[in-house]
């Protein structure tokens, strides 16, 4: 298994005008709220969509355990077929996957009996050099910049936590365009910046990037009903556009 800090580079084709990121969280396959209809959709779309890549940032299986949160009588899905039906469901378009992290409900395995479940889907799908347990980087080429560049975006993966530490960590990682995350069920995207003081050329200017917290794959019921946490409206889905004519990052709802 490879280093958290050990960045995964992909250079796509100079005459790409875009790429198109769609990154996968909180799709909690094995909960009874498990919402069939929009993963059949994303699916679709990623699959027609020709300049798809894909980062995955965790809980895409449900995995309750003795020890969980969630009651392991209440999932439908015995958590080694929630991973043998994720490898399945991934394998058609797994040459789009670039980029793989664990999140808080397969971490409950690691943590109890060593074993980290999506790295076992990782593998599976001969994928596990793209696999990071805890956080990711990505640097992605797209476009022509001039004869011999290209233009270039970074991001950072984490599946999340506090709305407060989420907030920190995008401004603790200097160069990255996207902080990208999910866990707290709530899909929204925020557009902060940092003053970026450059004493090499003595400028001082304001550097902007992309928060972005994606939404579930869960409808309404189960422990956020019984907690009452509000209610969201889960069904769109989040894509990041990168330019390959310019500098831009565009965010699209779907």
């Amino acid at each position: 298994m490879k280093s958290d800090f050990d960045l995964i580079v992909k250079k796509y084709p100079r005459d790409w005008e875009y790429v198109n990121v769609y990154p996968l969280g909180d799709l909690h396959y094995g909960s009874p709220e498990f919402d069939e209809v929009k993963w059949k959709r994303w699916k679709s779309m990623v699959i027609n969509d020709p300049y798809a890549v894909i980062v995955t940032i965790g809980d895409l299986m449900e995995n309750a355990t003795e020890k969980s949160v969630g009651s392991s009588y209440e999932q439908l899905i015995r958590p080694r077929d929630q991973k043998r039906w994720l490898a399945s469901e991934l394998k058609p378009f797994k040459d789009k996957i670039i980029a793989s992290i664990q999140g808080n409900h397969e971490a409950r395995s690691s943590k109890e009996v060593d074993d980290d479940m999506m790295y076992d889907v990782m593998a599976k799908l001969d994928l596990e050099h793209i696999y990071r347990e805890n956080t990711g980087f990505v640097k992605i080429n797209v476009g022509e910049k001039s004869h011999d560049r290209q233009y270039s975006y970074s991001f950072g993966l984490f599946h999340g936590a506090s709305k407060f530490k989420t907030r920190v960590m995008g401004y603790a990682i200097d160069g990255i365009d996207a902080l990208i995350t999910g866990h707290d069920h709530q899909g929204q995207s925020y557009f902060p910046a940092k003053i970026v003081v450059d004493s090499k050329n003595e400028t001082v200017s304001i550097k902007g990037f992309i928060r972005l917290v994606v939404t579930p794959f869960l409808k309404f019921g189960g422990y956020g009903a019984k907690a009452m946490y509000e209610p969201q409206d889960h069904s769109k889905i989040p894509i990041l556009r990168l330019n390959g004519k310019k500098k831009e990052v565009m965010v699209i709802w779907t």
